[in-house]
């Protein structure tokens, strides 16, 4: 598929709506949310100056996906790639950067490991999410090193209701998850639990380096606890989220642990001063078994931070705050590392009649690698009847991770290099918004990103040294629409990412992707809907060129009872092969079916 036919799939797909009449539909709206990742206070969703996509608990229920991976993939400017089926090595890419440029949060807290610096998304049960953020573009002014591409923070469940579902389908598919919780006057606590096990397929075929033409599955069971407690000086937030999933992959498998709480305390020194106070930990564990052999990482981080907000007048607000980060890092027989961050960010917030401005800026101080400032501008302007113009430039970095600094490599080769500096970009977005009330929404973003000082393993014995730059530059297409019992969203990516010193695609990206989505809503919560996922050529290691393929799948919902329900979906109904990497299956055509009891 190229540019032009993706677009006149967008084109075709925003008049669906309009030709279609319901009666029996109930009414849906493109209500405004509240979002809290792109300046770390909450505001409207319309008024934010950041390109901002929302995943709600909604969408999820609505998708009846196994994974976050289906969602995240629908997303403009996110790229993903999964070596095999569920439980397997997942990597995240934002606006074309590399996977450890994407600052990952999960109620608040960091949950990238200090020894690799990439959040191991296989890890997260969808079961346990109650709400994404998807913030796109540098935010290193607000949370220090890591967020080149932008931030995806993960808010676990909370909701008290009591639920349950039970899960069957293919390869091999059975999943039980539920809930129970309390709602007080004061206070509210959530608890959910589930465990899934899939005999999934072979991760690699034959192009593979390890092929083996065995079943890869997963094991995984999750545990949540969210909770809240409000008084008159204040409130206390807090959460716990385990999981324990164990997977197998060719010639393998693998066992991790992880482990992440968090405490908050907001309050007001006065009406116009508000404050909040969080502390956090994580710690995960992988042990991974290969035929020819084993690796055993630790990684624990220490969290806590301060953050103030002046409400200076109805048009002003200023924030201002620390934060404080305490990670290690083993790697069984060959490192055993520490090291923190200290950081100091304040940001002001201006509206004058039309125009909306908002600067901010960041110091941190890190043990390893010293300090390192960065800083963001944007400008947003209301042009009347439901249009807005926004204008940004910023700059972020991340800071080499514990086995980019200490590895012994193998044998010399690819050892770390405890001398590394940090890499760095500039990046400049412009943006053009739509919004027609509650039923319509639109927007075009053209941003440009330029990375020096990029890590790159090269040199006689490939050591790592501060060597590569890469250009990422792109265009995000994005519409909505609510009408008469139908939901439609459409998305289109056009983006090139470049590797500056030898000219070549960075790998695994699409230079073009789109999806588009159509549901249709019923008074008694039944539902009908339809994905379209495109992914363009890719690059990959060995100057391999990965064909475009394009995915349909269905789903539904038939509310039999005012409290239960079935839930169906169908993924890849064509049963297209293709490679999200080389040498790795993809699932095939797969079917799931679910009972939930949702009273």
């Amino acid at each position: 598929m190229t540019f032009q036919s993706l677009l006149t799939a967008l084109c075709l797909a925003a008049g669906v709506p309009g030709l279609l009449q319901a009666g029996d539909s109930e009414p849906l709206e493109l209500k405004p949310n509240l979002v809290v990742t792109p300046t770390r206070v909450a505001e409207p969703l319309d008024q934010s100056l950041a390109a901002v996509s929302i995943i709600s608990r909604e969408d999820i229920e609505l998708s009846a996906a196994e994974d976050l991976f289906d969602l995240l993939r629908l997303q403009p400017g996110v790229d993903i790639v999964r070596t095999g089926g569920a439980g397997t090595q997942t990597s995240v890419f934002l606006r074309g950067s590399n996977s450890n440029h994407v600052l990952v949060l999960i109620d608040g807290v960091r949950v990238s490991s200090a020894n690799t610096g990439a959040y191991a998304w296989e890890q997260l049960p969808l079961s346990q999410v109650e709400r994404v953020e998807i913030v796109r573009g540098p935010r290193g002014s607000l949370y220090g090193s890591d967020a080149i591409g932008g931030v995806i923070q993960v808010f676990t469940r909370s909701n008290p209701d009591p639920y349950a579902r039970v899960t069957a389908g293919s390869y091999g598919t059975a999943e039980v998850e539920g809930g129970w919780g309390y709602r007080g006057e004061r206070s509210q606590l959530s608890v959910s639990a589930g465990y899934r096990d899939v005999d999934g397929f072979s991760a690699q075929n034959p192009n593979g380096f390890s092929y083996h033409p065995d079943d890869d599955g997963l094991e995984a069971a999750s545990l949540g606890i969210k909770g809240s407690t409000d008084a008159e000086y204040g409130g206390w937030r807090y959460s716990l989220l385990a999981t324990d999933p164990r997977s197998e992959f060719d010639h393998g498998r693998s066992d991790a642990e992880q482990i992440l709480s968090s405490l908050q305390f907001h309050g007001g020194f006065s009406p116009n001063w508000d404050y909040q106070l969080q502390g956090g930990y994580i710690q995960d564990e992988l042990f991974t078994d290969f035929e020819f052999f084993t690796t055993d990482f630790t990684s624990r981080r220490y969290e806590l931070s301060w953050q103030n907000q002046l409400h200076l007048s109805d048009a002003d607000q200023f924030s201002f705050g620390a934060d404080f980060y305490r990670e290690s890092g083993i790697s069984a027989d060959s490192w055993d590392e520490d090291r923190h961050n200290a950081g100091l960010f304040a940001s002001y917030d201006r509206r004058i009649q039309r125009l909306h401005l908002q600067v901010g800026a960041r110091m941190d101080d890190n043990s390893r690698f010293g300090q390192k400032f960065t800083g963001q501008a944007a400008l947003g302007y209301d042009m009347g009847r439901a249009w807005q113009v926004t204008a940004s430039y910023g700059s972020a970095f991340r800071g080499p991770n514990l086995s980019e600094q200490y590895s012994p490599g193998f044998g010399g080769l690819f050892a770390g290099n405890p001398n590394l500096d940090p890499e760095s970009s500039t990046s400049a977005e412009l943006g053009l918004y739509w919004q027609h009330g509650t039923i319509g929404q639109a927007s075009a973003v053209v941003y440009r990103t330029d990375v020096d000082d990029l890590i790159a393993f090269n040199g006689e014995f490939f050591q790592a040294i501060n060597i590569d730059r890469a250009r990422l530059e792109g265009i995000e297409l994005q519409y909505s629409l609510a009408r008469n019992g139908w939901l439609l969203k459409a998305s289109a990516t056009l983006q090139h990412t470049e590797d500056l010193l030898s000219g070549q695609q960075l790998l695994r990206r699409p230079e073009e992707k789109g999806a588009v989505t159509l549901d249709r809503r019923f008074t008694n919560g039944s539902w009908l809907g339809i994905e379209w996922f495109h992914s363009g050529e890719r690059q990959d290691f060995g100057g391999i060129t990965l064909a475009s393929y394009d995915l349909l799948n269905l789903r539904a919902g038939w509310a039999f009872t005012p409290a239960w329900r079935l839930e169906f979906r169908g993924d890849n109904v064509t049963d297209k092969f293709y490679e999200p990497a080389y040498g790795f299956n993809a699932a095939g055509r797969a079917w799931y079916l679910s009972i939930a009891w949702l009273p």
